[in-house]
């Protein structure tokens, strides 16, 4: 019996030393969670817009899905002096949507396309507390965990922004709840075959060198 005890607390004594040594060290599977911060993949998009003299729409040379160029003639149009006026495309990526046909009268600041830019960001929010390992341009590891082959990118900080309308509570025993600021912080990526809007971006604290 004395031995089945001792056991015990020897048992015992490991678990919580080592958990100990873990906490320590940030390792526990709390800060593990807490130093992961999570954001959707989002593909950044922009209206074309027409901005030559009034004309018609003669030819159009894309279709959505589409990849294109930057400066990839995507329309061709008859302005009403009778010149032909081509318009490009200002990004390269996909086309998303065609919102012109042929035969139709173009004025300035019609839009007629809307382009998938080949890079896509992920929004994460960060508590003041871990926002002094970040900064505008800085390379940090970008995880997908959920892909059947997990993955990583190099991701950028493209911005860092205060988020007002975020708070997180944290309890302290002298004023009960305090409010800590959060920080919307924008990552870059460039898009490869395995990346898709709206799978789950990653970005563990842990690796980031302060």
């Amino acid at each position: 019996m004395k031995l089945k005890v001792g056991l015990y607390i020897g048992i015992a004594v490991v678990v919580i030393a080592g958990g100990a040594l873990l906490a320590a060290k940030g390792k526990d599977a709390v800060s593990q969670a807490e130093s992961r911060k999570q954001g959707v993949l989002e593909a950044e998009q922009r209206t074309i817009v027409y901005d030559q003299s009034p004309g018609t729409i003669v030819k159009i040379n894309a279709a959505p899905g589409d990849p294109i160029k930057q400066g990839e003639v995507l329309f061709k149009v008859k302005s009403e002096e009778g010149a032909e006026v081509d318009v490009p495309s200002p990004d390269a990526g996909w086309i998303s949507r065609i919102i012109v046909k042929p035969g139709d009268k173009l004025t300035q600041g019609m839009p007629v396309a809307v382009v998938q830019k080949s890079n896509y960001y992920a929004d994460l929010y960060v508590q003041e507390g871990e926002i002094q390992k970040l900064e505008v341009n800085k390379s940090v590891n970008v995880h997908f965990p959920y892909l059947n082959r997990p993955a990583q990118v190099k991701g950028i900080v493209a911005s860092i922004s205060a988020a007002p309308q975020f708070a997180s509570l944290r309890m302290t025993r002298e004023r009960g709840q305090a409010d800590l600021s959060m920080f919307l912080v924008r990552i870059s990526v460039d898009s490869n075959s395995d990346l898709l809007p709206g799978m789950t971006a990653e970005v563990d604290f842990d690796e980031i060198a302060d």
